[in-house]
C-alpha cells in the first residue's frame, strides 16, 4: 500500500512530507520570532495578550516542524497559519493607533477589530487542517499574487487623488480577478456593496477623515 497522498497531479511520501512540515513549521517559528522581537521596538508597549498569542504561534510552528502536531491537511493548516501571522502583524502594526474611548471608536479599532475577526476564523481553519484529512499542497500559481498585489497597489495609488469610492471599488474588482472562476455579474454586486459599506462605516462610523469622491470634483463649481 503506498504511503503517497494524492492531490490532483501532485503526491508526496511520507518522508517528503514530514521534510515539508519540518521546513513549513521551522519558517513559521522564524516568522513569529521576528513579529516578537519587532513588537519590542515600538515607542507603545504591544498588550501581552498580543505577545502571548505570537509565543504561541512560535509554539506551533516548532511543534508542527517537530512532528508534534500532525498535519492532515496541509493547505488549510498552512494558509490558516499564514492568516493568523498577518492578523497579529496587524495587531502589532496598529499599537500606537489610539483605540476607543468609551463609545467612540478611534483609528485603531477597525484594524484590530478586523483582525481579531480574521484570527479567529484562521483558528477555526487551523484546527480543520489538524483533525481533518486533506490534499497536500499543490503548485504556486502567480496569477493570484500578481492580482492581489496589484489590487493593493491600486488602492494605494488612488485613495487620495480619486477617493474612497473609486479606490475602493477598483480594488475589489482587481482582488476578485485573482480566481480563475471568476463570476462578473455577481463581484460587481458584490463590490458595490462593500463600497457603500467602507463609506458609511469609515468616514461616519469611524470619523477618519477619508474623501469619498475624486478631488476634481470639488473643482467643477469654478467652471460654472
Amino acid at each position: 500500500m503506498s504511503d503517497a497522498t494524492p492531490s490532483g497531479d501532485w503526491t508526496r511520501t511520507a518522508a517528503a512530507r514530514r521534510q515539508y512540515n519540518l521546513v513549513g513549521g521551522a519558517i513559521l517559528a522564524v516568522a513569529g520570532l521576528v513579529l516578537l522581537s519587532t513588537s519590542f521596538l515600538l515607542h507603545n508597549p504591544v498588550p501581552l495578550t498580543v505577545r502571548g498569542a505570537v509565543v504561541i504561534f512560535i509554539a506551533v510552528g516548532i511543534a508542527i516542524s517537530l512532528g508534534l502536531l500532525r498535519v492532515q491537511n496541509p493547505q488549510d493548516v498552512y494558509g490558516g497559519m499564514a492568516l493568523i501571522l498577518l492578523s497579529l502583524v496587524a495587531f502589532v502594526a496598529s499599537n500606537d493607533l489610539p483605540g476607543m474611548r468609551g463609545f467612540a471608536f478611534g483609528p485603531g479599532t477597525a484594524p484590530r477589530l478586523f483582525a481579531f475577526t480574521l484570527g479567529l476564523l484562521s483558528l477555526g481553519v487551523v484546527v480543520g487542517g489538524l483533525l481533518t484529512a486533506g490534499p497536500d499542497i499543490s503548485g504556486y500559481k502567480i496569477r493570484g499574487v500578481v492580482f492581489i498585489i496589484g489590487a493593493i497597489l491600486a488602492f494605494a495609488a488612488t485613495i487620495r487623488p480619486l477617493g474612497l469610492v473609486v479606490a475602493s471599488f477598483t480594488t475589489l474588482v482587481i482582488c476578485a480577478a485573482a480566481a480563475e472562476d471568476v463570476r462578473w455579474k455577481e463581484t460587481l454586486v458584490v463590490a458595490v456593496c462593500v463600497t457603500a459599506f467602507c463609506c458609511v462605516l469609515f468616514p461616519y462610523g469611524l470619523n477618519l477623515p477619508f474623501q469619498l469622491w475624486p478631488r476634481f470634483f470639488q473643482l467643477w463649481p469654478r467652471f460654472w
